[in-house]
């Protein structure tokens, strides 16, 4: 039993202990109680003591790094290197293409090599001769020049047949090109010999923009002749802007010229010229045969690769029984 002071009152001890832990738990649950621990230090110049609570600090936070893979060895894109290519003996008609990446990066030929700075990194590298293509894959570094030569695979992997491209009478000297690709001119009594690689390929000679085409099968030791120039004609009769009569029509006094204007070139053209008209006639006072001449000019716009017939007419004067020479040009513009 308990007793208190003053008053009579008791209160039985087996109640004081479970009430005094319900107080403490519901202490902590409801307001959180902490006790701080305080502990004494001396301050440097002071000879009380003086109390600092002791702060617990936060746990850091922590941040996650990349490290830096030791084993990639690929190189800043800002850097760049050298890179040469070459075909050592390799003997081909025309220079051999090069592409880094599928994009053009020059030519190369039999001792002339071809020097570039690429940018660092990996690259596949093409040199193609007419129809056949071989690729490098290459790995560009600032520090260290890099050279490939394809001189022995060009030799081993392109089998080639001989091509002879003319174009008989035709009095021009026109380009040729084989899959597209400009191989070189071929002329009148100057065929072009090409070596290509075996298979099909597309052989095109071209007056201006009017172009023919053959597709040709090219095979070891087994020559093929190709000849343009019947054809040619057909399609440019002639291989430079040309002026020519076509057709004269005499009316009593009135003459009218049909004038042909021709551009097979790449580019339109205003094309000119003067037409003349001799004649005689008979004149009506003295009845005497007498001579004339009479012109004028015709100017029209000819498109690229066309061709147009324009009219000029053409009055006689003078008198009668007009008799007409034939029409000739006398300039052409």
């Amino acid at each position: 039993m308990v007793q208190t002071p003053g008053k009579r009152s008791q209160i039985p001890g087996k109640i004081v202990m479970p009430l005094a832990l319900f107080i403490i738990v519901g202490c902590i649950l409801v307001a959180g109680c902490s006790i701080p621990s305080i502990r004494s230090t001396k301050a440097g110049n002071s000879s009380s003591p003086t109390t600092t609570p002791s702060i617990t600090a936060p746990t850091p936070a922590v941040i996650e790094t990349t490290m830096p893979d030791p084993t990639d060895t690929t190189p800043p894109l800002n850097k760049k290197g050298q890179l040469t290519v070459s075909i050592g003996d390799y003997r081909a008609e025309q220079p051999v293409s090069v592409l880094i990446d599928n994009v053009s990066a020059g030519e190369v030929s039999r001792g002339k090599p071809l020097n570039m700075t690429v940018t660092a990194g990996r690259h596949t590298v093409r040199i193609c001769v007419i129809g056949v293509c071989i690729q490098e894959d290459v790995l560009i570094t600032s520090s260290n020049p890099t050279t490939i030569d394809v001189g022995e695979r060009l030799q081993k992997e392109v089998v080639t047949g001989a091509l002879h491209v003319s174009i008989g009478g035709y009095n021009a000297e026109l380009p040729v090109f084989v899959d597209d690709a400009g191989v070189g001119n071929v002329s009148l009594g100057k065929p072009l010999n090409l070596m290509l690689s075996e298979g099909q390929h597309k052989v095109t000679v071209c007056v201006g923009i009017l172009c023919e085409n053959e597709t040709v099968e090219i095979k070891f030791a087994q020559p093929v002749y190709s000849d343009f120039g019947e054809r040619l004609k057909k399609v440019a009769e002639f291989p430079t802007p040309t002026i020519r009569i076509v057709d004269t029509r005499q009316t009593n006094d009135r003459i009218t010229v049909d004038v042909e204007f021709m551009n097979p070139g790449k580019n339109d053209l205003t094309m000119s010229t003067t037409i003349r008209v001799a004649y005689s006639y008979i004149d009506p006072q003295t009845h005497w045969k007498k001579n004339n001449t009479k012109q004028g000019t015709v100017t029209t716009s000819v498109n690229a690769g066309t061709r147009t017939v324009k009219s000029l007419d053409l009055s006689l004067t003078g008198g009668s029984a007009y008799n007409i020479e034939i029409p000739v040009i006398v300039d052409i513009s």
